[in-house]
């Protein structure tokens, strides 16, 4: 987006994308899930390097995400439309 702002409205998003910290998983895990979902944000991926997983929450509906998609690092997801690509997961490291 072409913004000087520092935050951007929430239903102007298209993906949340979280990488999980060490310190607080729970936020990404739990709070950001709840939330994202109410805030019409289409898509949530979040990027657990503690676990090696990927996973991308999909269809907001009602307050939750309908769909979830798993993949171990180094196995592809498919991050839908608008975006329509293949993440590859090879690159990531787990910490």
């Amino acid at each position: 987006m072409a913004t000087t702002e520092s935050s951007v409205p929430a239903e102007l998003a298209l993906i949340a994308v979280e990488i999980v910290a060490p310190s607080s998983p729970e936020n990404d895990w739990v709070g950001k899930l709840r939330d994202y979902p109410l805030m019409g944000i289409p898509l949530y991926l979040v990027v657990d390097a503690r676990q090696k997983t990927v996973a991308l929450f999909s269809e907001p509906e009602n307050g939750r995400y309908r769909m979830r998609e798993d993949a171990d690092f180094g196995e592809p997801i498919h991050i839908p439309s608008p975006f329509s690509f293949t993440l590859e997961t090879n690159a990531l490291r787990p910490y």
